[in-house]
């Protein structure tokens, strides 16, 4: 049965709301609350969320009590606020973890009125059902990170540019506003990205060389500017070494290697990355270029040349940058949900079509058995062979619980699955996007209800520095200081956290030596020097995780005399 009919003008079947905003809300809400702060990302971003919400600081990032410069403050004011409006009601990281949730709703607004500027009425929703059901993006979107923010500007950055042509005014508003966003989530790449792009659109269309255009990107810089000038001014005022070490060298020194600060990768990575990880945009959009080629389809060019341009200038960016990782690659999603539009406008019944539709139907009753199988292991222990299989792989250490709530959330979900499966005709390229989304929603459904549990179990560190806690406190009542050597910024963050302490780092302070109480975070068992032959007070790991250590030492006579005797350069 048609549920939809088509909009005047449109070139896709137009969605009802109520089915589209089910939709979006089954994807949105779970995994946002439910779990502790994840290793890595979450757990330092956290601790960076916390120093906000005690101490009001909004202009030095601060972890541990340690400046932390390697992003503005935007997505950790927001999330602090979260904090204090949902204090009592939720726990801290869950409340501040809602912050992505709101973040990534602004961003799905900006896309789908992008997507209806550029193609017509109708558009939008199936711009951000393309963008929400690519895979990439399920799991960064729910975690408490500042790329949801940076995802936001990008976003709204598009959004800008796409209404520059017909209403230069609002789309000055909103580019300003994207750029001021990105800017203050992650630094200079979102609106160095969007900025290269803005000004590429005149030089190779002819449609913006215009005074309206300009008006438009004049607006933006007076919009967008004052923020950001607001907090490097304020943050330069308070320390002008720790200016530098945000503009130049988490900027600058990232992109060119020479700060030596985030993870690298090998030649074509995100080559090699990007086909999976946006699925099915990239494919959409590959098949809406060869429809244009072909002539079977028509596009306004120069209204979908922004998507293309910040497409291609953030993936160069990218591709010569130094540091490489998977989470890097969230921004380019966004204009390649607009562009995936292409592939979808030819909207003739198919036979290939009609089989993609009834596989995907397949795979959904494959996912969903597999699911509550895993489930059913990990709450009840049964089958002991499924059971067995999970602790030892993937959940090292886990007893099954049983949790009612997730079983009723997961079948209220299955049920809504169930209940949209079939609205839109399978026999269409927008019937393939319907059920791959619904695919998505029931597969991040199940890992956020019925697997939660065990997955925080595996991620958190909340048993290490519980453990640990005691051990602190002996130190603290004997009013002695505790060292700690490659302590990372996620253990750091989470070390106060749960324990409500903090040490004198190796690395940064001589004062540290004085101490008599030493903890060592290791890797694969490989300690420094002086510490080989040096038995432990106490030793533990992470549930399931047997490459990182964390070791507590005592020392009689301080710490500084044994490390004296060995190299100290064992950092991992």
């Amino acid at each position: 049965m048609n549920n939809f009919s088509s909009a005047p003008g449109s070139r896709v079947p137009q969605l009802p709301t109520p089915a589209f905003l089910l939709l979006v809300l089954a994807w949105l809400i779970p995994g946002l609350v439910g779990h502790e702060p994840w290793k890595p990302d979450e757990a330092y971003t956290f601790g960076l969320i916390a120093h906000i919400a005690a101490t009001g600081d909004w202009i030095v990032p601060t972890l541990a009590g340690e400046p932390f410069m390697e992003k503005p403050p935007l997505f950790f004011i927001s999330a602090a606020l979260f904090m204090k409006c949902f204090s009592g009601l939720l726990p801290a990281h869950d409340a501040a973890r809602l912050a992505a949730g709101l973040w990534m709703a602004l961003a799905f607004l900006a896309v789908g009125m992008s997507a209806r500027q550029i193609f017509g009425k109708g558009n939008g929703r199936w711009a951000v059902l393309v963008l929400l059901g690519c895979l990439g993006l399920t799991l960064r979107a729910h975690q408490m990170i500042t790329d949801t923010a940076l995802f936001a500007g990008f976003a709204w950055g598009l959004c800008g540019l796409s209404f520059a042509l017909r209403r230069p005014l609002l789309g000055g508003l909103m580019l300003g506003a994207g750029g001021s966003i990105a800017f203050l989530s992650k630094g200079l790449l979102g609106p160095g990205c969007l900025g290269l792009a803005a000004i590429l659109l005149p030089i190779l269309f002819r449609d913006y060389r215009n005074r309206r255009f300009m008006q438009t990107l004049l607006l933006a810089l007076a919009l967008g500017a004052p923020l950001p000038l607001l907090w490097m001014a304020h943050l330069y005022e308070r320390d002008p070494g720790l200016f530098h070490t945000w503009f130049f060298v988490n900027n600058f020194g990232r992109f060119s290697g020479t700060a030596q600060l985030g993870p690298t990768a090998g030649r074509l990575f995100y080559l090699k990355t990007l086909p999976w990880h946006s699925l099915p945009a990239l494919p959409l959009a590959l098949l809406g270029a060869w429809q244009v080629w072909r002539g079977r389809v028509r596009l306004d060019i120069p209204r979908l040349a922004p998507a293309f341009l910040i497409f291609l200038v953030t993936s160069l960016i990218l591709a010569t940058s130094a540091d490489a990782r998977e989470l890097y690659m969230m921004p380019l999603l966004v204009p390649l949900a607009v562009l995936a539009l292409t592939g979808i406008q030819a909207h003739d019944p198919n036979k290939v079509w009609a089989g993609l539709s009834i596989a995907l139907g397949g795979l959904a009753l494959a996912h969903l058995l597999l699911l509550t199988l895993g489930g059913l292991a990990l709450a009840t222990g049964t089958p002991q062979a499924l059971t067995t299989l999970l602790t030892r792989r993937l959940f090292e250490g886990w007893i099954p619980e049983w949790h009612s709530i997730v079983w009723a959330a997961f079948a209220l979900l299955i049920l809504l699955i169930a209940a949209l499966w079939r609205r839109v005709p399978r026999a269409t390229p927008q019937g393939f996007v319907w059920r791959w989304a619904l695919l998505i929603v029931l597969t991040w459904s199940g890992l956020a209800t019925l697997w939660l549990p065990a997955l925080d179990h595996s991620k958190r560190y909340r048993e290490v520095f519980s453990e640990l806690k005691p051990f602190l406190q002996q130190a603290t009542a004997q009013n002695e200081c505790v060292a700690s050597f490659a302590l990372g910024e996620p253990q750091r963050a989470m070390l106060e956290y749960y324990a409500q302490f903090r040490t004198q780092r190796l690395e940064v302070s001589d004062a540290a030596l004085s101490c008599r109480w030493l903890l060592v975070q290791s890797l694969n068992n490989r300690l420094p020097e002086a510490l080989r032959e040096v038995q432990p007070v106490f030793s533990t790991s992470r549930p399931g995780d047997q490459r990182e250590r964390f070791s507590l030492y005592y020392f009689s006579q301080g710490v500084g005399q044994i490390w004296a005797q060995g190299e100290t350069t064992g950092k991992e």
